[in-house]
């Protein structure tokens, strides 16, 4: 269960009046080994974001919030939108699957030039969204695709904002999406990194020993903690 509020809001890009949500909380059930925080119902990820019908243009609320000109409108629909949708077509009639409007959001947050690890957290957000209804019902070729590309993206920016931000959860995050993309002597080498900044967290430390035991044996299946934290993994 999410709670938000509705809160009227103006595209920046093509100046179309939308109703967003601010989101207040939501009610956690559990966490995942890749940070994911699992809920009931409706998850508070897929009302974060959002998406102008008109042109496109996604992002969280503060997103909307920017100032608005017509050369930046120009900009977008010749630079970015031609890379959401494969040419400069007009209105859309439907929302897109939540994962789809946060990979919007992440170009449209490369166009604002927001920093490494803001663009990193959208893909991480748009891999988390193919575990959750309606995503998680696209067959299974196309979730592969699309979780490689989240993935893939998402490592690159976040080991971009280590170069100004010493955050010891990046160092966990780029370990186990590096673990869960096969590439495990990066993915040791960052839960190494991880574990050496002294985390505070304790069931984090656990984690990122146990999932440094799992790089060792190439295994890169996705866990919940509860199954990390409790022996709980199932046999291979």
């Amino acid at each position: 269960m999410v709670v938000w509020f509705s809160k009227e809001m103006t595209c920046p890009i093509c100046r179309t009046r939308l109703c967003g949500r601010e989101v207040g909380g939501g009610f956690a059930t559990g966490q995942d080994s890749d940070l994911f925080v699992r809920m009931k119902g409706k998850h508070i990820i897929q009302a974060e974001v959002h998406t102008c019908q008109e042109c496109r243009f996604s992002g969280f609320t503060n997103d909307f919030s920017i100032n608005s000109t017509d050369y930046l409108g120009d900009r977008f629909r010749s630079e970015v939108l031609p890379q959401l949708t494969g040419g400069p077509s007009s209105q859309i009639t439907s929302t897109p699957l939540p994962d789809i409007q946060y990979y919007w959001a992440y170009k449209s947050a490369q166009f604002l030039k927001r920093p490494s690890t803001n663009l990193g957290n959208r893909l991480l957000r748009a891999y988390w969204c193919l575990r959750l209804a309606p995503s998680s019902y696209l067959p299974a070729d196309e979730l592969q695709k699309r979780r490689e590309k989240y993935l893939t993206g998402a490592v690159l920016h976040l080991r971009q904002s280590l170069r100004g931000n010493r955050n010891p959860h990046v160092y966990y995050l780029l370990g186990e999406i590096n673990r869960r993309l096969g590439d495990f002597e990066t993915a040791k080498n960052f839960f190494k990194k991880f574990l050496t900044r002294k985390p505070t967290a304790k069931y984090l430390r656990i984690a990122a020993t146990k999932l440094t035991t799992s790089s060792e044996e190439h295994d890169s299946r996705e866990f919940t903690m509860e199954e990390i934290l409790y022996d709980q993994k199932t046999e291979k």
